[in-house]
């Protein structure tokens, strides 16, 4: 026997705002996609040694609503892959974040709904209620990772000024998907013909796709796919793949490399030894949609953006009067018996982080402890 789903609109309690109530739909396409966001956030794609005895900490997707567009994100354990399900005009949305844990009894609520079964969601500050033909389940809100709250920000920070750099089709699409590479690699894709092919070699034009094997944790929703676009920066080490669904979109951010969390980039160290002070982008409070180029809130419930050791190290020698100019326009920074020679233009140090990563991750403390000086003068 069906079960009918009551339509009736679910009564708000005092203190517990209604973020969100409606149907999503088409009900199996949002089953898979909140799926997908709870693979994500189980799912360790690169495993340091020195956490293989270790417990991880899991978390599941962290609900967004702005009265227009209900939005459902999440980071891999790692930290290296971002994923968000953009739901624009669906139901009834109000405004404020919750994050909640996807249980084993919720997943298989969701994995029962299939074709066109009903799937009902409800979102409030304290936690989300699921409804289907076939069940029904309640989560309350969890801690939030302090790795997140930087990721967010970090995510934020290099998806700003991406801009579209390829478009497929529906057939397109789903043949690139279900051609995804199983295994690590460093690559980029390039267009081909009417699609796009990956490469051991970069070209002018062509897309970082390091690590793309973790892009196959969309798999289930290929069958939904519509179209698939690609965001970068030029020079960027990071792509955007966005899989258009019917009337969603899945966005999923790689790190350049499986081994590298965005909760340890320093996208926003720059701007915050310049004195930036805007608190919502550097804690997580502000998200980026990198297909509309527009930002949205997100007033984490719970959780805090660690401090960054390269700042505060930064700040730390301009304070202790560490840092020399030079005659010649550069810079020499003593601590505890270490000398460094740094210049800013074109930016480099002597230290061991600088001849690793450049300004890829941000830069180091000493070159930024000489922007800040510099600023000072």
């Amino acid at each position: 026997m069906i079960t009918e789903i009551s339509l009736e609109p679910v009564e708000e309690t005092v203190g517990t705002p209604l973020l969100f109530d409606g149907f999503l739909e088409p009900g199996a396409q949002a089953a898979q996609a909140l799926l997908v966001l709870g693979k994500v956030a189980r799912t360790r794609f690169w495993m340091p040694p020195s956490m293989v005895n270790r417990l991880i900490a899991e978390s599941d997707p962290v609900f967004t609503a702005d009265r227009t567009t209900l939005r459902a994100e999440a980071f891999s354990p790692c930290c290296g892959v971002y994923a968000r399900l953009d739901l624009p005009d669906t139901g009834s949305a109000g405004e404020g974040c919750t994050n909640v844990d996807l249980s084993d009894a919720t997943r298989t609520v969701l994995a029962g709904v299939v074709a066109q079964d009903p799937l009902h969601l409800t979102v409030r500050g304290e936690g989300i209620h699921l409804r289907t033909l076939d069940g029904q389940n309640d989560e309350s809100v969890v801690p939030l990772p302090d790795r997140w709250v930087a990721g967010f920000a970090e995510v934020a920070a290099v998806t700003a000024s991406a801009v579209k750099k390829a478009e497929l089709s529906k057939v397109e699409a789903r043949a690139f998907l279900r051609r995804l590479p199983t295994a690590v690699g460093r690559s980029w894709a390039v267009r081909s013909g009417g699609g796009l092919r990956l490469t051991s070699r970069s070209g002018p034009d062509s897309i970082p796709a390091s690590g793309l094997h973790r892009l196959r944790v969309v798999e289930p929703l290929i069958r939904f796919t519509q179209g698939l676009t690609v965001h970068t920066r030029p020079g960027s080490e990071v792509a955007s793949w966005v899989l258009q669904l019917e009337r969603a979109r899945l966005v999923v951010t790689l790190s350049p490399e499986a081994s590298r969390g965005f909760s340890g980039e320093g996208g926003w160290l720059n701007a915050l030894a310049a004195g930036l002070d805007v608190p919502e982008l550097v804690a997580g409070r502000a998200g980026h949609d990198v297909v509309d180029g527009t930002w949205f809130p997100r007033e984490l419930p719970s959780g805090s953006a660690p401090a960054n050791g390269r700042l505060a190290k930064a700040r730390q020698l301009v304070a202790d009067g560490a840092v020399r100019s030079l005659p010649d326009g550069g810079y020499e920074i003593t601590r505890a018996g270490s000398v460094q020679r740094v210049r800013l233009s074109p930016a480099g140090c002597t230290c061991t982080w600088w001849a690793k990563y450049q300004e890829s991750r941000g830069p180091c403390s000493h070159v930024l402890a000489a922007r800040m000086s510099a600023a000072e003068a």
